[in-house]
């Protein structure tokens, strides 16, 4: 179980990050005795909304929803106990998900702070909640076992319970299109399931020490995963094939233990933070750092990418650390290259990255026996250029 502490005052930095990553700072505070949720406690979970706008934060005095902008409070849960292990939005934000200390989970209405149901099923204290991406299904992760809880019957009821690993169940993540549910474990066991028929896909055995972060990337391809210390002392980032299991490659950079994971809505980033209070951002494909992001003085916990109120990626990555500090790190969009496959060099292999894209096996797509300009022709009415 994790405690953190978190100041008396949540404070919302705006970073605007332009060529070269300089930094434009504004700063908002809340009232420094403004909310008693945020009086010096041990917080248990931080978690934000699946559009960025809203974090909600669990202490000892309940649960706390901010505005990610503004870090004004929206809402606040009184919970029956002061331990909450782990918190969840639903797809449509509409809704937040917290595990308790005696085994049960409440779901609340993150705007009015409702009480809606409690769940009870588990025998052991819950650490991690997921939702599908369709919102019926609520997946929660205690020792050996994953309970999937069915929300669109009018009772609480589990819909069924996925047996496989040998300890606790560390965090919970489903691929994007709801099809796979992946696991990860206190010593480091990935699992990756299939929803639908409950079976083990894969089982990916890497790290070795406890996963606490896993991100998808948005074509449900790629699934990251990062956690404590490995063997060798560097806290490690894997990428793995969501459909073959096969392990793509290994990220090393950050020198702690690493909390967050999230892919930008395009694919093409990928952002990871922790304790070393650092935020990397990498080109996932080939594993390259494209910068630090280093303007944090505590450990960084959550991360998030921003959409605006029509699902529009608005190029602005949230963070939320240890200290209660909430930044927007506004990042301009990095110039088109040719290098689409990542490697470092622009050839004939990403004419034939881009072809396999619609389905072609050779960038030859005229098939006169010749890659030239006419095949980028026919790849540039493919994409309407």
């Amino acid at each position: 179980m994790r405690h953190f502490l978190i100041s008396t005052f949540l404070s919302v930095y705006i970073l605007t990050l332009p060529a070269g990553f300089a930094q434009d700072v504004t700063q908002w505070h809340t009232p420094e005795h403004g909310s008693p949720s945020l009086d010096v406690t041990e917080t248990n979970a931080i978690v934000f909304s699946t559009d960025g706008a809203r974090l909600a934060v669990a202490t000892a005095n309940g649960i706390t929803v901010y505005d990610t902008y503004t870090g004004k409070e929206v809402a606040l849960f009184l919970t029956p106990l002061d331990s909450v292990p782990a918190l969840a939005f639903s797809p449509d934000n509409q809704i937040v998900a917290s595990a308790n200390a005696d085994a049960t989970i409440d779901l609340w209405n993150a705007h009015t702070g409702e009480h809606i149901k409690n769940f009870v099923g588990h025998t052991y204290p819950i650490v991690a909640l997921a939702f599908s991406p369709d919102g019926n299904t609520l997946a929660s992760g205690s020792f050996k076992e994953i309970h999937l809880w069915n929300l669109t019957a009018e009772q609480s009821t589990i819909a069924s319970v996925l047996e496989g690993h040998r300890d606790m169940v560390t965090t919970l993540a489903f691929s994007p299109d709801g099809k796979t549910l992946a696991s990860t474990s206190f010593y480091g066991t990935i699992l990756l399931w299939d929803v639908e028929t409950g079976q083990i896909r894969h089982n990916l055995s890497a790290h070795t020490a406890s996963i606490v972060a896993l991100a998808f990337s948005p074509d449900n391809q790629t699934l990251a995963s990062g956690g404590y210390w490995s063997l060798d002392a560097e806290s490690t980032i894997h990428l793995w094939h969501t459909y073959t299991g096969q392990r793509l490659t290994t990220i090393k950079g950050h020198t702690d233990p690493i909390f967050a994971l999230a892919f930008s809505p395009d694919g093409q980033t990928l952002a990871s933070a922790g304790w070393d209070n650092t935020i990397h951002l990498w080109h996932p494909r080939a594993g390259q750092l494209q910068t630090i992001l280093e303007d944090n003085t505590t450990p960084v916990l959550a991360l998030t990418f921003l959409f605006d109120a029509r699902g529009i990626y608005e190029n602005v990555l949230a963070s939320a650390s240890l200290d209660g500090t909430i930044q927007l790190w506004h990042m301009a969009p990095e110039p088109k290259s040719a290098d689409v496959n990542g490697d470092g060099i622009v050839n004939i292999l990403d004419l034939t990255f881009i072809a396999s894209r619609f389905g072609e096996n050779s960038p030859d797509l005229n098939e006169d026996g010749i890659v030239n300009i006419l095949d980028l022709t026919l790849i540039a009415q493919h994409i309407g250029e």
